[in-house]
């Protein structure tokens, strides 16, 4: 989308190749107009160019694209318009203004601000590590503020782009759970038998072209007995609330027996302790 210089410029004087915004005569801009001449013809005394050749910024577009930022997006923090940055990649400028020049070089990769929309990966990423963790939907949603629809969606990579705000919320709710473990078993499992990193295999997790340190986090992986003791409290957890064996083993999707013999165990435990409390009262 094409931005229409604001009067007082002389991108605005001067109007487009195209016509479709004429150029404008009104006092403000033939005083920018003027101003900018001024300008020019100080730089060109100074033996400064006053244009520079695409040569030497089209590299760095390049890698500001590749870093996700889009054209509009470039083109909003270097102060030009978005046909600026078009024409120099497809190559339909050679040349750009030196002041223009400056202002694009200036814009940072991976600088995304409140109106932005950046790569998911990032966000992807972090939901498997704290799945690999064993935190739950419900935890990061909470924190995040984002739908658990939406959590589940980034986890299977079905969304390729974020809006900043949401990317920001999550980033921000992964800095509190990254350094702790959770209690959902089958989110752990899950990361497991998909091959999911937990947060030590990153160095730059928002890089799509970061590959995941394996070698470095073997520590990190679940183990089995961990899986159990997971599966365990998140058992221990809902029958404490008096749900039924059935409906514990239909909502975590395990074996009757299981929960029966984890049950079980919780029950004869508790009444062993009430009988040591009341051999400690006679």
């Amino acid at each position: 989308m094409t931005t229409t210089p604001p009067h007082g410029t002389d991108a605005r004087y001067k109007g487009n190749r195209t016509g479709t915004r004429p150029p404008c005569r009104c006092t403000p801009c033939k005083r920018a107009h003027r101003r900018a001449d001024l300008e020019r013809e100080l730089r060109r005394q100074r033996g400064e160019r006053n244009l520079v050749p695409i040569e030497e910024i089209l590299p760095h577009i390049r890698t500001l694209l590749a870093s996700g930022m889009s054209q509009t997006l470039i083109a909003r923090q270097a102060g030009v318009s978005q046909a600026v940055i078009s024409y120099i990649t497809t190559g339909r400028n050679k040349t750009c203004q030196t002041d223009k020049a400056r202002r694009i070089l200036a814009v940072q990769p991976h600088h995304f601000d409140g109106n932005a929309e950046r790569p998911a990966i990032g966000a992807t990423r972090r939901i498997r590590a704290l799945y690999s963790l064993g935190h739950s939907r419900a935890d990061i949603a909470a924190l995040s503020g984002l739908s658990m629809a939406s959590i589940s969606l980034l986890a299977e990579g079905r969304w390729k782009i974020l809006d900043n705000r949401a990317a920001t919320a999550l980033a921000d709710a992964y800095r509190q759970l990254a350094h702790r473990r959770g209690t959902n078993w089958k989110n752990a499992r899950r990361a497991a038998a998909e091959g999911w990193h937990g947060p030590l295999a990153w160095d730059d997790i928002d890089n799509p072209d970061e590959q995941p340190e394996t070698e470095q986090v073997n520590d990190l992986d679940l183990k089995r007995d961990e899986l159990a003791a997971l599966r365990r409290a998140e058992i221990e957890h809902l029958a404490s609330f008096n749900l039924s064996n059935h409906e514990i083993a239909t909502r975590l999707g395990v074996a009757i027996s299981t929960v029966n013999a984890i049950v079980r165990e919780l029950q004869t435990g508790e009444r062993r302790q009430r009988t040591s409390h009341e051999r400690t009262a006679a």
